[in-house]
């Protein structure tokens, strides 16, 4: 099937721009309907896959590196309606013959059966495994940022109950980064520079559920050869503490972390200069959907992306305390 794919990306190329806007050819294959899969060239040239996915809501992927692109977008079909898509986006034109791969196995686990927000989370594990064997690549330094972030998270949860490590859903792309019960966590992790600070991307990101109370954990790093903190010993300090060792390791495989790249993810490392945990309540600094009319961003604007100072929640950080008793009364 990947000779037929290379085929119809090149085909597309050869044909150039399309007037709709979207450079698509379907790929016809026995067990799929026509137009549950169409092949399309990106931006530059790069190539990508479309699964239709009408309805879709479950969480997509952690691509797990720089070099993936996974998104939803509606395109209008033949009829002229909207249909929902998932599309995946190769970023890097020297990677061609290993997406081939990627959209080959998304294909197999559709026909399999599989779900398309399912076939994705599958098919990107199998072609990180792919790429790992090569020694690379990893994920970008910010997301290795933010899975630090995570797990300096689950390290501290666990060791008060081991059990609580479950309620981690950063890899699964989840809209938080963590729940358990009625108590969600959104995880931060920034770099030492100035005055603290994290970035939000959309207005939900700190809006918290209805019934829900919603934390913030930050966490400020510094980058440093020699430093106490990095990925792997956070995934072996919460690996001895807990049972469900297999379904973490799973869990850590959606967020771009492989056993087999351990040496190359040893090579990051930090210093924890502060972790520390406020509360999100009417008057933490932030951006709203209420600010807005309707709920809704502004006409012509797609994405929000802002910084938020910590100096100005410094009144809803939790003190040691009352972090301790919110872990304890968790249930």
């Amino acid at each position: 099937m990947i000779d037929q794919m290379l085929q119809i990306w090149a085909q597309i190329e050869r044909l150039g721009p399309s007037p709709s806007g979207l450079d698509a050819m379907p790929l016809d294959v026995e067990g799929l309907r026509s137009g549950d899969a169409l092949l399309c060239l990106g931006d530059g040239g790069t190539r990508g896959i479309l699964l239709r996915n009408p309805g879709g809501r479950a969480p997509l992927p952690n691509p797990g590196c720089g070099r993936l692109n996974i998104t939803r977008q509606q395109f209008q079909n033949g009829q002229g309606n909207a249909e929902t898509y998932i599309r995946i986006d190769c970023l890097e034109s020297d990677l061609k013959e290993p997406f081939g791969f990627l959209a080959n196995r998304v294909v197999d686990h559709l026909v399999g059966g599989a779900t398309p927000s399912r076939a994705c989370m599958d098919a990107v594990l199998d072609f990180r495994r792919l790429l790992s064997r090569s020694g690379g690549p990893l994920p970008s330094q910010e997301e290795i940022l933010g899975l630090t972030g995570e797990l300096l998270l689950i390290d501290r949860l666990a060791r008060h109950r081991p059990e609580l490590w479950k309620g981690w859903n950063g890899p699964m792309g989840s809209a938080c980064d963590y729940s358990w019960g009625t108590d969600d966590i959104e995880v931060k992790a920034s770099h030492l520079s100035g005055e603290p600070r994290f970035t939000v991307n959309g207005l939900d990101q700190l809006e918290p559920a209805e019934g829900h109370s919603l934390y913030l954990c930050h966490s400020i790093l510094s980058s440093n050869p020699i430093g106490p903190v990095c990925v792997p010993d956070l995934v072996d300090s919460i690996l001895a503490i807990i049972q469900d060792q297999e379904e973490f390791s799973e869990r850590l495989s959606h967020a771009g972390y492989l056993e087999e790249q351990k040496d190359l993810w040893l090579e990051h490392r930090f210093t924890l200069h502060e972790m520390s945990m406020y509360t999100v309540t009417d008057d933490f600094p932030r951006i709203r959907k209420s600010d807005f009319a309707d709920g809704c961003l502004p006409p012509g604007i797609a994405k929000l992306r802002f910084d938020v100072l910590l100096g100005n929640a410094a009144h809803l950080r939790m003190s040691e305390e009352d972090l301790s008793r919110t872990i304890l009364a968790m249930e």
